[in-house]
C-alpha cells in the first residue's frame, strides 16, 4: 500500500522529535538528538499547536451520514455493562491494506470454490468450531483456537459501512473517524478528549504508525515506530536535553516563560522527553524476552503486540494502544503472503494474551482488529484479490461474547462484493462501553446491532 500523505514513519536517520509538526507547534524550538520518530501529540494539519490539557473537549456536532440498513439508535449509555474502572485498556490492531475476510473466515458455500479456483483453501485444513456457524478459520489462525474454546474471541464478519468506498485513503479515514468526515479527529482521540484525568506520555500510544485514530482536539497519542527507533542516542544525557527547555528540568518546575507559545513548546518538548524516558524500560523488557524459553513472535505483529503488553503490565497508566501492520493489500500471489500475515497476527495475539495472563492484567484488556475494507469475492488473474467492501474484525476479552457475529455470505454479493452487514461503529460502541466512554457524545449515536459484550 502506498503510504498516505503526511504519514510519520520511523527512521534512524531522522534526528528530531517529529520535525515538521514540532516546528509548526513550537514556533521553531527544535528538539535535537532523538533517534527515530517521536510523539504524534502535535495533531491535525500541523498549523496549530495541540495542547495536552486535561480539560475535556466538546466534539463538534457530527454530520449525519448514510447508514443504509445499519442504523444508529439512541438508547441510554451503558447498555447493561457494569461500571467501568479507570484502569481498563483498549488495544486496536489494524490490518493495513484491506484484509481478505473470505479467506480468513471461509464460508461453507460451494460457490466459494467457484469464485476462487486458485485461492480457495482446502476445507480439511480449516479450524472449525461449534461457535463459528459452519464457517472455518484460516489454518494460520490456529493459535487462537484456545480463545474460541474459552469463549473470549468474537469473530465479526461482514463488517463495513453501508456505502463502501474502495479507496484505501477514504476507507481508512472513515474507520479512523467513525465516518465523521466533517472533521479530522479520530474516534479514539475524541474519547481521549473526554477523559477527566491527566494523560501520561504513553497513556495513548500508536505502535508502527502515526496513530491517526488517536488524534483528538485536546489530546493525541505518542507514535512509536519500533523498539529501537524511539530513543535518544546513548551519548546524550537526558538531563542536558531537559535543560534545553529551560528552568528546573520538568514541566512542573521549569521557569514560567512570558510567551504562551514558548510555554507550549517547552511543555510539549518535556512531554516528548518523558515519553522516551518512560519507554526505555519498556524497550529493555521487550529485548530481554528474546532468546527466552518462550520467545515472543518476531514478526511485525509479534513485535508490536509485545510492546503493547509491556506498556500495559508496566503500570504506566496506558489507556489505549494501537498496533498497525501493513501488507494486506494482496493483489497478487496472495496465498503465501496472507498465510504469513495471519500466522504473525495469531501468534502475536496469543503471546500478547499469555504475557498479560501471567501478570494478571488480561482481565482489564479488550482487543479489536480493524481493516479498511475486505477483498472482492472473485479472485483476480494474478492469484490475488482486489479491493472489496465488507471485511472481518476480531474481538478479544474476558467479557466478549465469543463466537461468530454476522456471516461470510458469498451467495449474496453486491457488485461482486460481500454485502456490509455490521457497521464498524457497532465495534466502536462496544469498545467505548468497555472503557467507559460516552458513546453518544463520541460517535454521535449508538450502534447496538451486534452484542459484542456479555452483560
Amino acid at each position: 500500500m502506498t503510504e498516505r500523505p503526511g504519514t510519520i514513519t520511523s527512521t534512524r536517520a531522522l534526528g528530531v522529535v517529529s520535525r515538521r509538526r514540532f516546528l509548526a507547534a513550537a514556533g521553531g524550538f527544535a528538539a535535537l538528538g532523538l533517534t527515530g520518530c517521536s510523539t504524534g501529540r502535535f495533531a491535525g494539519s500541523g498549523s496549530e499547536p495541540v495542547t495536552t490539557s486535561a480539560t475535556p473537549a466538546t466534539p463538534a456536532t457530527p454530520a449525519t451520514g448514510p447508514t443504509g440498513t445499519v442504523t444508529a439508535t439512541t438508547i441510554p449509555a451503558g447498555n447493561g455493562i457494569a461500571a467501568v474502572p479507570g484502569d481498563r485498556v483498549l488495544v486496536v490492531v489494524n490490518l493495513d491494506g484491506g484484509n481478505d475476510a473470505i479467506n480468513t473466515l471461509v464460508p461453507e458455500s460451494g460457490r466459494y470454490h467457484d469464485l476462487r479456483p486458485n485461492l480457495a483453501l482446502d476445507p480439511a485444513t480449516l479450524i472449525t468450531h461449534s461457535s463459528l456457524g459452519g464457517h472455518g478459520l484460516h489454518p494460520a489462525l490456529a493459535p487462537l483456537q484456545r480463545h474460541l474454546d474459552a469463549g473470549t474471541l468474537g469473530v465479526v464478519a461482514g463488517v463495513g459501512f453501508a456505502d463502501p468506498d474502495r479507496s484505501h485513503f477514504v476507507s481508512t479515514d472513515r474507520w479512523d473517524r467513525a465516518d465523521r468526515m466533517d472533521e479530522q479527529l479520530g474516534w479514539a482521540g475524541r474519547w481521549l478528549d473526554t477523559l477527566d484525568v491527566e494523560l501520561p506520555p504513553l497513556g495513548a500510544t500508536a505502535i508502527g504508525s502515526d496513530g491517526r485514530v488517536l488524534v483528538g482536539a485536546e489530546r493525541s497519542g505518542t507514535a512509536v515506530g519500533s523498539v529501537d527507533a524511539f530513543a535518544f542516542p546513548a551519548s546524550v544525557d537526558h538531563a542536558d536535553i531537559r535543560r534545553l527547555a529551560g528552568g528546573g528540568g520538568t514541566a512542573a518546575t521549569m521557569t514560567e516563560p512570558s510567551d504562551a507559545l514558548a510555554a507550549a513548546a517547552r511543555s510539549a518538548f518535556l512531554t516528548s522527553v518523558g515519553a522516551v524516558e518512560d519507554f526505555d524500560d519498556i524497550a529493555d523488557a521487550v529485548r530481554s524476552s528474546d532468546g527466552s524459553a518462550s520467545p515472543r513472535p518476531s514478526g511485525p505483529f509479534g513485535n508490536g503486540l509485545a510492546l503493547a503488553a509491556e506498556l500495559i503490565r508496566t503500570n504506566l497508566d496506558t489507556r489505549i494502544v494501537t498496533v498497525n501492520v501493513n501488507g494486506f493489500d494482496t493483489h497478487s500471489a496472495q496465498l503465501a503472503q496472507h498465510a504469513a500475515l495471519l500466522d504473525d497476527l495469531a501468534t502475536g495475539l496469543d503471546s500478547f494474551w499469555s504475557t498479560l495472563e501471567a501478570s494478571g492484567d488480561h482481565e482489564r484488556v479488550m482487543v479489536i482488529t480493524t481493516s479498511e475494507f475486505g477483498r472482492r469475492a472473485q479472485e483476480n488473474s494474478s492469484a490475488g484479490s482486489d479491493h472489496g467492501s465488507a471485511g472481518l474484525s476480531l474481538v478479544m476479552g474476558h467479557t466478549v461474547s465469543g463466537g461468530l457475529h454476522g456471516s461470510i455470505d458469498v451467495g449474496r454479493l453486491v457488485d461482486g462484493d460481500l454485502a456490509p452487514m455490521i457497521d464498524p461503529r457497532g465495534i466502536f460502541t462496544a469498545a467505548l462501553d468497555w472503557v467507559g466512554g460516552d458513546v453518544e457524545r463520541i460517535l454521535g449515536g449508538r450502534w447496538d446491532d451486534v452484542a459484542l459484550l456479555r452483560t
